[in-house]
């Protein structure tokens, strides 16, 4: 069976070995992406002296947002289609290309930690005609099962469909969600209701730290802060990491791992201390499963990690000088 029947059959409910694939996934990724080759290349890192999965060498989010470099491991007449990164109209956007979306698919489904089961779903959200470059929106539509969209093609909330008969769950984004607490007079969802909510308050003229958020929606959806999830992912990844609100931790499906790497030394931070974050992510067979994310966190093991927030130092568009140098195409 070949690497990526084994990666889907993990995800939909099989058995892997993390510490084994990760370094599998390491090799094709560093034989048929080139980019990334000389990435690690120039780092001194290849499959003949990368011995575990936490000495794969992660690419910062910004590389995908380096014009002209593609970072995949496939030609370019086989991609389908690619996910943006949000931002201004103009904030250089990440782009994440792909030739399928079955290791997508396979991570949703097996990574989400609620099902709907009996909850009838709203989504807050525009569906993926309208949104075609929306890894989020993709999601909801993978875990739809006959639910109601409440954001139509032109981006106004509709609440015509907005009837909750029973126990609901509500999906959207934070700005959306917290959007619609100013359309929606305050309502008590039917017990055991739940809101799944992700991406922070940035873009609102007032900012919500996650648990002003969380306080709310709590208080205008009229259900514990306990029963509100909370989605960290990024276009970059194709796997997602889940808290509910009185948790502390976002916890990592197994076909993932975390790092978080002292700010000053680059090394592994000592327990207990703050670093920045990088993901293996080895549903990004495609491109790249390591990535070092721009945010500050510390680690619970090898896949929970305390989320502090984003490093307040990070590059806001573009990519790191040393970075783009390396990965520019030859002039000739």
């Amino acid at each position: 069976m070949d690497l990526r029947s084994r990666l889907l059959e993990w995800m939909r409910g099989g058995d892997g070995n993390f510490a084994e694939i990760a370094l599998e996934v390491f090799a094709h990724q560093f034989e048929h992406n080139i980019p990334y080759r000389k990435y690690c290349e120039a780092l001194g890192k290849s499959p003949q002296n990368v011995f575990t999965w936490r000495e794969i060498p992660a690419v910062p989010t910004d590389v995908f947002k380096i014009p002209d470099i593609a970072l995949r491991c496939f030609p370019e007449e086989e991609t389908i289609g690619h996910f943006l990164t949000s931002g201004t109209t103009r904030e250089i956007k990440g782009k994440h290309e792909f030739r399928s979306l079955d290791l997508y698919q396979a991570s949703v489904k097996g990574g989400v930690v609620v099902t709907f089961g009996r909850h009838q779903p709203f989504f807050v959200s525009q569906r993926a005609t309208e949104a075609p470059h929306s890894s989020l929106v993709r999601m909801f539509e993978i875990l739809d099962n006959g639910g109601s969209w409440l954001i139509d093609a032109d981006g106004h909330l509709n609440l015509d469909k907005f009837h909750p008969k029973k126990p609901a769950a509500l999906l959207g984004t934070s700005i959306a969600l917290l959007n619609a607490c100013d359309e929606i007079p305050p309502i008590v969802l039917p017990e055991g209701s739940w809101i799944f909510e992700t991406g922070g308050s940035k873009g609102l003229k007032k900012s919500f730290t996650p648990a002003e958020v969380r306080t709310r929606l709590s208080a205008h959806f009229g259900i514990p802060a306990s029963r509100i999830l909370n989605e960290y992912g990024m276009t970059e990844l194709f796997s997602q990491f889940y808290k509910w609100g009185h948790e502390a931790t976002h916890k990592a499906p197994p076909w993932t791992a975390i790092r978080v790497l002292d700010v000053h030394t680059g090394k592994p931070a000592a327990d207990g201390q703050p670093g920045y974050l990088e993901i293996i992510d080895l549903a990004n067979l495609d491109t790249v499963s390591a990535i070092r994310t721009q945010d500050i966190a510390i680690a619970r093991g090898e896949r929970e990690f305390i989320l502090l927030g984003r490093d307040p130092e990070a590059i806001a568009r573009g990519c790191s000088r040393g970075v783009d140098d390396i990965l520019s195409p030859d002039p000739h």
